[in-house]
């Protein structure tokens, strides 16, 4: 696999110090996962998976944002291979534990099918992302301790008008370079992205001016990172622990 981030650990992205925030802040989780095309006789497949985190306020007015300002964290795993596919959903079924318990806000775009696929698919249990099903499927009822779980596809459609480009998802292809493995990242990125945004406008959470141009903020964003020579080849921090100052 191919992993893409700019947090210091990922595999702790709730926890302290994480670049680009500093410090712990309240958080937005947004997650997209990009499937195969067919091509090849590939079916089923989750080539890439994201999540971007968004700093948000758990209460209060929206922030003012713009494309030059926001800070953007993020994560995408990508296969090399389709027998990749139990680390690829092993790496997501973790970052859905995380953001349940820890994140203000979870956010996907018909997110509830992805997750049906993930289980069908897998041959271990997924606990996270049974978690999250559950939750989702009653979403309407903030669980105590639970993060606001907001449907893209559903309750918050109306608030993607100001941005430039959807967040329901197309069909990839398997990449067979790094050059296509950092444009399928670059892709599912802009699309998780667009999904936290219209999340946190829809919560209230944040506001902007004009057209939010989605795809040139991942660009800011991951510019030093999506270039295929800086790709790591998996995920460094699955097997680490994290700072002692990182979440419990």
């Amino acid at each position: 696999m191919r992993d893409y981030t700019n947090l210091q650990w990922p595999e702790a992205p709730f926890g302290a110090e994480q670049r680009p925030f500093g410090r712990p802040w309240d958080m937005l989780a947004a997650f997209a996962i990009d499937w195969a095309d067919g091509a090849s006789g590939l079916r089923e497949v989750p080539v890439v998976a994201a999540t971007v985190y968004l700093r948000v306020r758990r209460h209060g007015s929206a922030y003012d944002i713009s494309g030059d300002t926001l800070q953007i964290g993020f994560r995408a795993t990508v296969l090399d291979h389709v027998a990749e596919t139990p680390d690829l959903l092993a790496v997501t079924d973790r970052a859905l534990t995380r953001a349940r318990r820890h994140a203000v806000i979870l956010a996907g775009h018909a997110l509830g099918q992805d997750l049906a696929r993930m289980t069908l698919l897998s041959t271990v249990p997924l606990r996270g992302a049974a978690g999250v099903a559950e939750a989702w499927a009653n979403r309407s009822i903030k669980g105590r301790g639970l993060a606001l779980m907001i449907d893209t596809a559903v309750e918050a459609n109306e608030a993607a008008a100001a941005l430039d480009m959807a967040t329901a998802p197309l069909p990839v292809p398997m990449p067979d370079s790094p050059t296509g493995s950092a444009t399928v990242a670059r892709a599912v990125l802009a699309r998780a992205l667009a999904i936290g945004l219209t999340a946190a406008v829809h919560a209230g959470r944040y506001r902007w001016e004009g057209l939010f141009r989605v795809a040139d903020a991942i660009d800011q964003a991951a510019w030093d990172v999506l270039r295929p020579a800086s790709t790591a080849t998996a995920p460094d921090d699955t097997n680490r622990r994290p700072p002692a100052s990182a979440e419990a």
